[in-house]
C-alpha cells in the first residue's frame, strides 16, 4: 500500500508541475486575458519571486518564468521547466485567508507534493499575504526517485511571489 501512495503522490506532483508549467509567449506582466467561460484572468510574471527548498535557493528554476494566474476564484503559481529539471506549481483558493490546494515541486529530479487525495494527506503548507506578495511555507512530500523503495522524503520550503 505504501508503495501506491507513494507513486500516486508522485504522479500527482508531476502533473500538476507539467500542468502549470505552460509557456505563454503572448502575456505581458500584469496583463488581462479571458479565461474560460469568459472571465478576465490576471496574470503576473512580475516582482520579487524567491523559491527556497531547505533553507536554499532551488537550483536550476528559472525564476523569470514564475507566473501568477488569478481566475475564477483560484490563484495558479507556475514555472516553465529548466531542462526537464526543477520546477514549480501551485493551486490555492483566492481568498482573503488564502489556503493550498495542492502543490508541486521538482527538487533534484524527485517530484515532491503538498496534496490530499482520497481521504490521505501528504505534506502541508501555510499562506501568508502582505498586499499582493504571497509567501507560502511549509513541509512538501514525495518519493525518492533514486530509491524509490526507501520510502517518502520530506523537504520544507518556502515560496514568495508577487500577483498583481
Amino acid at each position: 500500500m505504501k508503495k501506491i501512495v507513494t507513486a500516486g503522490i508522485g504522479i500527482a506532483a508531476a502533473a500538476l508541475v507539467l500542468v502549470g508549467c505552460s509557456d505563454d509567449k503572448g502575456s505581458t506582466p500584469g496583463s488581462s486575458t479571458p479565461a474560460a467561460g469568459g472571465s478576465t484572468a490576471q496574470v503576473s510574471t512580475s516582482g520579487n519571486t524567491q523559491v527556497k527548498v531547505e533553507g536554499q535557493d532551488l537550483a536550476g528554476l528559472d525564476l523569470n518564468s514564475v507566473t501568477c494566474v488569478k481566475a475564477g476564484g483560484k490563484i495558479n503559481v507556475a514555472s516553465g521547466a529548466v531542462g526537464g529539471q526543477q520546477g514549480l506549481g501551485v493551486v490555492m483558493t483566492d481568498a482573503s485567508t488564502p489556503t493550498v490546494e495542492s502543490l508541486g515541486l521538482v527538487v533534484d529530479g524527485n517530484a515532491l507534493a503538498v496534496a490530499q487525495m482520497g481521504g490521505m494527506k501528504s505534506g502541508s503548507a501555510d499562506v501568508a499575504v502582505d498586499g499582493s506578495t504571497y509567501t507560502i511555507t511549509g513541509e512538501a512530500q514525495g518519493a525518492d526517485m533514486k530509491n524509490p523503495m526507501a520510502g517518502m522524503i520530506t523537504k520544507k520550503f518556502e515560496i514568495t511571489v508577487t500577483c498583481n
